[in-house]
């Protein structure tokens, strides 16, 4: 378990920006030329553990974009796609506090994914994930992601992708809210689905 807490930031971290790349390509000895940099997203989690770690400056954390939306009247940060993911994935290890930005944040994402759920008639449950097509064997993969607003990334609602990890995620924001539920009456669904 050490080793896993030993993580090597270096080599994607920007000192420039005080943040980190997407990623390195080992074939070209280069960092990927976008960063993880978004607060409302998983970036904010890996964020603060090299922090905590002392691996990574504090100015890593103001670094990190928070782009505003108001969505029901609410203020909301932004996320790449708007999938429950990445905004509620770092509750699971990191703190957060009642009528903070991210505490509102994650409320409004919720709420607006259940809504997403019965305007198309689907379980709600939005995630970052989509099966890449065209290969020797389907892949899933993270780059395309399909799913309701608030998201920066535009063009993203013609798939759509729902898990029941999404919706047990939101557990932790909305513990009185059902999972979804759909009735058969749309949308390539030919049966009641209950995730939870």
């Amino acid at each position: 378990m050490r080793e896993l807490a030993r993580v090597e930031y270096d080599f994607l971290y920007d000192k420039g920006r005080h943040l980190l790349t997407i990623g390195y390509n080992v074939s070209e000895r280069r960092r990927d030329s976008g960063y993880y940099d978004l607060l409302a997203s998983e970036a904010r989690l890996v964020t603060f553990v090299a922090i905590a770690q002392g691996q990574l400056p504090q100015e890593s954390w103001f670094a990190l974009g928070r782009l505003l939306t108001a969505t029901g009247g609410e203020p909301i940060l932004l996320s790449w796609s708007g999938s429950m993911f990445e905004y509620l994935m770092p509750l699971l290890v990191m703190p957060t506090y009642e009528n903070t930005l991210i505490d509102r944040t994650c409320t409004a994402a919720v709420v607006r994914q259940i809504e997403y759920g019965k305007q198309r008639d689907v379980p709600w449950g939005n995630v970052g994930i989509r099966l890449q097509h065209g290969r020797r064997s389907p892949q899933l993969s993270v780059p395309r992601v399909r799913s309701a607003r608030p998201r920066l990334k535009r063009g993203l609602a013609s798939d759509l992708v729902v898990a029941p990890y999404a919706s047990a995620l939101a557990l932790m924001v909305a513990p009185r809210r059902r999972a979804g539920i759909c009735s058969g009456s749309g949308k390539g669904v030919d049966r009641d689905i209950r995730f939870l």
